[in-house]
């Protein structure tokens, strides 16, 4: 084999200009370009999906235990019940999970001076993780849990804000119903203004103390809505759910975020679609342009391999050559395309520069998560499929006359 790889070498490195050096550079191209995309998809698709789950996650947790009513919606007011000493125990000493929150939440109409809006208002306690929600404020701070004179202090959505036009330090009132019938009012301040991106969410929720929705369900301070749980690994979140549930007492239930509000998951869930789709048909680019550019080279050295077949030279070896030559235009492509996909990746990353459409796809820019065994499994799989490809070339070798070839003009 080691003249088959000093043949290739010199063909390879042929210094003098030709219609195959066009052709070799042409197919390096475009397994470079097929290589990039595929690893730029993945990193994208990866990144937009783990940027909505966790938009999602921080707003309800990983899983919810609430009093079962087939009759009632779990993101309504909920009839409230008692945190028991069971129900803590069969959170707290699930493995998986990380911390746990209690909340209500309550139809309620907020009216300023000149307008009025209704929201559903989602109170949380002092457990509630305010450095994870924090990135989505924008005005304003996060109301303290540990003042009794803020309890009745509101977070309140940018689209909410605008439409109430009050920004944070503004007061406003806030209308419900008590017992089916009894309208009342209480005075709130604004805290802050945040933006999770998800319209769904910024249209429709605010977010206070728990304390303040107690009062408003004249509730005992043990009474409450649900408890939000958030566990160690997302991956898990069915698993210790499960764990979770079979610990309850009968009448309580123990569901995944992705159980109770399934469309933004099932959503997120058909972009796995769109890598497959990507993956193949790049897969499938690339296999075209090596098997195409081969077979030219092939041809247009259908001499040289009369002349070695004259010369003795058995078809295994004489496919060698073309076996170096494919390998080192799949290993030029494959290595740049890696370069240039995870370049253009990490350039995302740090500068942002791909814009989205934030109501559309609930992010303002592309999100990049990069997965290592991922980008290995493209280079490797590219490698191995380019390769792979050279074997119909090489049919054509070895149905070659020797003295038709020498002839070949």
């Amino acid at each position: 084999m080691a003249y088959a790889l000093f043949i290739a070498r010199r063909i390879i490195f042929n210094a003098q200009p030709s219609f195959s050096r066009f052709i070799i550079r042409l197919a390096i191209v475009a397994t470079v370009l097929s290589v990039a995309t595929m690893i730029i998809t993945l990193s994208m698709v990866n990144g937009f999906q783990k940027a909505i789950a966790e938009k999602v996650y921080s707003f309800w947790g990983h899983a919810r235990v609430h009093i079962v009513n087939p009759f009632q919606s779990v993101v309504t007011d909920g009839e409230g019940f008692a945190l028991s000493d069971t129900i803590l125990h069969a959170v707290k000493n699930t493995p998986g999970v990380a911390h746990f929150h209690s909340f209500a939440v309550k139809s309620v109409v907020l009216k300023t001076r000149d307008q009025f809006e209704g929201v559903l208002l989602k109170g949380v306690d002092s457990a509630f993780d305010k450095k994870a929600f924090g990135k989505f404020i924008t005005e304003g701070s996060f109301f303290p849990f540990n003042n009794p004179e803020k309890f009745n202090h509101i977070l309140l959505s940018h689209i909410t804000a605008k439409r109430l036009e009050v920004g944070p330090g503004d007061m406003l009132q806030c209308f419900f119903i008590r017992n089916g019938q009894d309208i009342r009012t209480r005075p709130m301040v604004v805290s802050g203004i945040y933006k999770t991106g998800i319209e769904e969410y910024d249209k429709n929720f605010g977010i206070t103390d728990i304390r303040f929705l107690q009062r408003l369900n004249l509730w005992e301070s043990n009474i409450i809505g649900g408890i939000e749980i958030f566990v160690d690994d997302p991956e898990t979140a069915t698993v210790v759910s499960k764990s979770i549930n079979q610990n309850l007492p009968i009448k309580y239930s123990s569901q995944t975020i992705g159980e109770i509000y399934p469309n933004i998951f099932d959503w997120l869930a058909i972009q796995n679609q769109t890598k497959k789709i990507v993956v193949i048909t790049m897969l499938v680019v690339a296999i075209i342009n090596l098997i195409t550019c081969l077979l030219i080279l092939v041809m247009e050295r259908t001499r040289m391999v009369g002349v070695l077949k004259a010369l003795g030279m058995p078809n295994k070896s004489i496919g060698a050559i073309f076996w170096y030559y494919a390998g080192w235009i799949a290993s030029l492509g494959v290595g740049f395309g890696l370069l240039v996909g995870v370049g253009l990746c990490f350039l995302q990353q740090q500068t942002g520069f791909i814009k989205m459409d934030e109501a559309t796809y609930y992010v303002s820019t592309a999100p990049v998560s990069m997965d290592a065994l991922q980008i290995a499994l493209v280079v490797t799989g590219s490698l191995m499929v380019c390769l792979l490809a050279i074997r119909l070339p090489l049919l054509y070798v070895q149905r070659v006359s020797p003295i038709r070839a020498i002839r070949f003009d």
